[in-house]
């Protein structure tokens, strides 16, 4: 090749990466986002005074006194397990968003954020997220499965799954099934955020009535280990 051909193919090749350096450089950074718990033990408190959570001494030393293990684990669907948010075009289209992403993985965020409203539902159980690095024995696995967890174009957020309540032995003690949905400003993904995040806080309502009804109860004391 001709000496000059060779100049202007690196020429070229130097002016193209210095256009996507520039263009990498005006880009604007991701926004990141997270779940959040939305149920404080104080409003559980204050919405009924007579329930277990007013009842009981926010001490520290008693929180978990006597009170069983609970472990808590979510899954999402995969398409929706990434860092990038997803929203729904249509029933089929699925658009990513590289400009806002999950600050963690999305089913971290999940599980974290409903451990959370659970605690503050229960204040007398010991509710860990698995896989716990602790490797300890629970007394009750709390699975929820979620088939849906997203927001659409129009700003509505959509919660579908399945949880299901098992004991210490594997036997199933409670199943049942949630769909609910919330509505965010679109295209403001700390609103969609938000919206996603009530959405959990209701499911972890509605399974904490679930859990309160097994048999032997919740509240009874642990078993020795």
């Amino acid at each position: 090749m001709p000496f000059h051909s060779i100049r202007r193919t690196t020429a070229i090749m130097i002016s193209a990466a210095a256009l996507l350096l520039c263009a990498a450089c005006s880009s604007p950074p991701s926004q990141l986002y997270q779940l959040s718990p939305v149920i404080a033990r104080s409003q559980v408190a204050a919405a009924d005074p007579g329930s277990a959570v007013a009842a009981t001494a926010p001490t520290p030393t008693d929180r978990f006194a006597g009170g069983p293990l609970v472990g808590v684990s979510v899954t999402v669907p995969e398409y929706l397990d990434r860092l990038d948010i997803i929203e729904r075009t249509n029933g089929n289209e699925l658009k990513p968003n590289y400009s806002a992403q999950w600050a963690e993985d999305l089913a971290v965020t999940t599980s974290r954020a409903f451990a959370e409203d659970l605690s503050a539902l229960l204040p007398t159980v010991d509710i860990v997220t698995l896989p716990s690095r602790a490797h300890r024995d629970v007394d009750y696995q709390l699975t929820l499965e979620l088939t849906r967890f997203e927001s659409d174009s129009t700003g509505r957020s959509t919660l579908a799954g399945r949880w299901s309540i098992a004991d210490r032995s594997g036997n199933e003690r409670g199943s049942g099934r949630v769909l609910l949905a919330d509505s965010a400003k679109p295209g403001d993904y700390g609103a969609m955020a938000a919206a996603m995040s009530r959405n959990l806080a209701s499911a972890s309502a509605e399974i904490q009535r679930a859990l309160l009804r097994l048999n032997p109860p919740l509240k009874k004391e642990r078993a020795p280990r």
